[in-house]
């Protein structure tokens, strides 16, 4: 499965801001067990695929836990980003707005900017 180099970038980034931890457990995975896990809206949604709050890092073990058993992934957000932000994910989901390359490109240099202000600490 040929993996978006956008999709890449963000996961890269969402892993990198954990620390190379899962958020759930607090394991250090091995890198081709480390996931970004997409949980108030799957990644199917354009609109919130590279919305940062409703992305976890997270080891195989808890990514397969948060999708076999949606209530754990369910309360883990409500912790971490409450229900009024899981609802603005869920709405901005809901509404079409078509992706351009020109959002792509911002997104892009959004992610690279911030990766490289995290390597800088």
């Amino acid at each position: 499965m040929k993996i978006d180099p956008l999709d890449r970038l963000f996961a890269d980034y969402v892993k990198l801001k954990a620390g190379g931890m899962c958020e759930y457990c607090g394991q250090t995975p091995k890198s081709q067990g480390y996931h970004c896990h997409h949980g108030v809206a799957g990644r199917r949604y354009l609109n919130t695929r590279w919305e940062e709050d409703n992305c976890v890092a997270l080891c195989l073990a808890c990514h397969n836990l948060f999708s076999d058993i949606p209530g754990i992934n369910q309360g883990f957000f409500l912790k971490r980003i409450g229900s009024k932000r899981m609802e603005e994910i869920e709405v901005i989901a809901r509404t079409y707005k078509k992706m351009t390359q020109a959002r792509r490109d911002e997104i892009k240099a959004e992610f690279q900017e911030r990766i490289k202000l995290l390597e800088e600490k």
